[in-house]
């Protein structure tokens, strides 16, 4: 997770524009990561028998059993065609 406040608090003045989108983009960054971390922490729970297993976490699972990207992960990220393996791989570069 990036430090938004810190990061914002770290711009002297105003942000410029271009720091502008830079702070879009962390937040939304941010909200891909918390939405990746929880549903895998939930898919472990569902797969170990601790909760219900739900049609999210079902899609999850098939997507990752298929290589795809998750639903879930996908409305929360920049389009893309990319297979499961190499969306991590941009995703990983990206970070």
């Amino acid at each position: 997770m990036f430090d938004e406040f810190n990061i914002r608090k770290s711009f002297n003045n105003a942000p410029s524009p271009t720091q502008t989108v830079l702070l879009q983009e962390l937040e939304r960054f941010n909200i891909l990561i918390r939405t990746m971390k929880s549903t895998i922490i939930e898919l472990k729970r569902a797969l170990n028998g601790e909760i219900g297993m739900n049609s999210d976490l079902d899609a999850l699972a098939n997507s990752f059993f298929n290589g795809f990207l998750p639903p879930g992960w996908a409305s929360k990220a920049p389009p893309t065609e990319k297979n499961l393996v190499n969306w991590i791989k941009h995703f990983e570069r990206r970070n």
